[in-house]
């Protein structure tokens, strides 16, 4: 039997971080406008968006948004760029207040397990390019198959950001407005079962890398978040 856990091929991802006073405002335009705007795109699949468990600064609340897409191209496709160069007037009332933005189209490079839950671990990754082939590898075969089959969790991916994609955005009225920076990072995304602790699941990608001979370096930041809404395109919208 065939189960499906991600939804299309690509993905973006948002890192965005907004004062406590902002976050009224800021969920009600992105689950009443944002998020159903792009998820009517065409080639957008589903949207997630989650919140950081752990908040550093109580004056700020930290976001993950994630994106699936049925392919990269849809990234920079006419009609998202489009979009991007028509923005509503909330959108723009509300992008300014974002005090870190980070965005990235990435290609979903792995895939392992199945299903998915309200807790997510992402975990950042910056390998050197002579390591990324051994470490794709070490993610496919070893490490997310590792974690799978201890029960950790139950599916996770790894996406690798295309550059040019990215920057897509960067000449559209909306990419103007936004301050946002690049991630040059890989992220693994994992769905973290039921009561296991996250810490315990970046131990276990640590101790892998370690013991490949790929510079422990390579594994930066790791985070636990929530899920706050998700929303699907219809099947026969998706294209």
């Amino acid at each position: 039997m065939h189960f499906q856990s991600l939804s299309g091929a690509a993905a973006l991802v948002n890192w965005i971080t907004v004062g406590r006073s902002d976050v009224p405002t800021f969920d009600d335009w992105y689950n009443y406008q944002h998020v159903p705007e792009r998820v009517s795109t065409p080639g957008f699949m589903r949207a997630r968006r989650f919140i950081a468990t752990d908040q550093p600064d109580s004056a700020e609340a930290n976001y993950l948004t994630v994106y699936e897409t049925a392919d990269l191209s849809v990234l920079n496709s006419p009609e998202y760029l489009r979009r991007l160069n028509n923005p509503t007037e909330l959108t723009q009332r509300v992008i300014p207040t974002f005090r870190q933005f980070r965005r990235a189209a990435c290609v979903i490079s792995v895939q392992r397990g199945f299903g998915s839950s309200s807790r997510v671990l992402a975990i950042e990754l910056s390998p050197e390019r002579r390591h990324e082939q051994p470490l794709r590898t070490l993610i496919a075969d070893t490490l997310l198959p590792g974690v799978i089959a201890g029960h950790l969790v139950h599916t996770a991916c790894l996406m690798e950001p295309d550059a040019a994609v990215s920057s897509a955005k960067d000449s559209t009225r909306e990419g103007r407005a936004t301050a946002s920076a690049l991630p040059a990072s890989w992220t693994i995304l994992a769905e973290l079962q039921t009561g296991v602790d996250a810490e315990r699941v970046i131990k276990e990608f640590g101790k892998g890398i370690e013991g490949s001979g790929i510079d422990p370096k390579t594994m930066g930041s790791g985070g636990e978040f929530q899920l706050l809404y998700e929303l699907r395109a219809a099947a026969n919208v998706a294209a």
